[in-house]
């Protein structure tokens, strides 16, 4: 359907500071108007009346290489199946499988798919428990270099697992090494922290992998409960965390199989620490639970006590902001490409379920209608 109008939805734009009952426009793909009771002379009408109309949604935190080990997941499951229009993969490949994930993945994916190139070459083939990065012949920077430039349209960032489990006997030289790379690039590093799947192992200090860490930078997983995580044993932000914060170090939620827990949340947003993005670490061993898609995390975070339009701008405006991609996504705006995601926010009691199995009372949800990419309405 090339030309139709969204009608009388509530239409949440954070980037705009758009919040109201409007008619949304899309001719030939291209968002054509947007306002009040539009003339839709003969287009044909979605009827949005009682559903939220919002930018693209954007999950910055995936694994979606499919197929890979037992957690690649295809994009089009946790993306337009979802109502979202873009995600991310976190590290799933190093330099060595660059080529194959683009060709196989992104090339073949409904939904807008970018990458964070892992610093292992290893990337995700041997899974997040081993020591992908505890060799330093695993880092090799002229051939991430190479990678990155053949594919600066699709590459985000580069992926680091700042985990004992990961860094082994190296300890933090790989953060150092990963450092220089985004300097060199002009890329930002997105960190994993928590020792989530080591069980023997010891994570590095947060606060000495915090120093490696510049404005623009994304730490991974901020709700964790395990060793590694911006929590001291008192419950309190270890201060590296709050000057990291304040001076534009990035913090995403993250959720996966193992680091969203309420008891965390809780205290780190009462303790003045907001996410800057709302991501699920999607990937086939969550897709069932707890995660299920982003819609369900991000009401979750309403559950937390995060209003509706917040987790909006987390998901859109600000995701594009933390992907250096504000000129391509996170808005609806006049002239440009739709990308919107249509949602029902259901108000019903439920019970919202964490990576401990540990539950809150909610009492809104969010479920996704359809998510529209140009002139493609996908329902879910």
């Amino acid at each position: 359907m090339k030309d139709f109008v969204l009608k009388a939805g509530r239409v949440i734009d954070p980037a705009s500071g758009m919040d109201g009952r409007f008619d949304v426009r899309i001719r030939n793909g291209v968002i054509d108007g947007i306002g009040a009771d539009l003339a839709a002379d003969d287009t044909p009408i979605i009827d949005a009346a009682g559903l939220i109309v919002t930018p693209g949604l954007i999950d910055v935190h995936l694994h979606l290489m499919k197929g890979l080990g037992a957690f690649g997941a295809d994009p089009d499951i946790f993306g337009i199946g979802s109502g979202v229009t873009t995600v991310v993969d976190a590290g799933s490949a190093g330099h060595t499988l660059f080529n194959v994930f683009r060709n196989y993945v992104t090339d073949n994916a409904k939904t807008r798919v970018l990458n964070y190139i892992n610093l292992s070459t290893l990337g995700g083939v041997a899974g997040p428990g081993y020591g992908i990065l505890a060799d330093p012949r695993l880092i090799e920077e002229e051939k991430i270099e190479k990678a990155v430039e053949a594919n600066r349209d699709l590459i985000v960032g580069i992926k680091v697992m700042a985990t004992g489990g990961a860094l082994g006997a190296e300890g933090l030289k790989p953060l150092a090494r990963a450092r220089g790379l985004g300097d060199a690039l002009k890329l930002p590093l997105l960190v994993h922290i928590g020792e989530s799947w080591s069980k023997n192992a010891q994570p590095p200090p947060i606060g000495d992998v915090l120093k490696y860490l510049r404005a623009g930078d994304i730490v991974t997983h901020m709700f964790t409960a395990h060793p590694g995580g911006l929590l001291d044993d008192k419950g309190k932000l270890w201060p590296e965390a709050r000057e990291a914060k304040e001076s534009g170090v990035l913090m995403d939620v993250g959720h996966g199989l193992h680091n969203l827990n309420f008891d965390v949340a809780r205290r780190v947003l009462d303790q003045g620490l907001m996410p800057d993005a709302v991501s699920t670490d999607g990937h086939r061993g969550n897709r069932a639970g707890p995660v299920y898609d982003l819609p369900t995390t991000m009401a979750k975070l309403i559950a937390l006590g995060i209003s509706l339009t917040e987790v909006v701008a987390m998901a859109t405006v600000n995701a594009a902001g933390l992907l250096g991609r504000v000129d391509q996504m996170g808005s609806i705006r006049v002239g440009e490409p739709a990308e919107i995601s249509v949602l029902r926010v259901e108000e019903r009691e439920w019970l919202a379920v964490d990576s401990q199995k540990q539950t809150i009372p909610a009492r809104q949800a969010i479920v996704p209608v359809c998510a529209i990419r140009g002139d493609a309405i996908h329902r879910t």
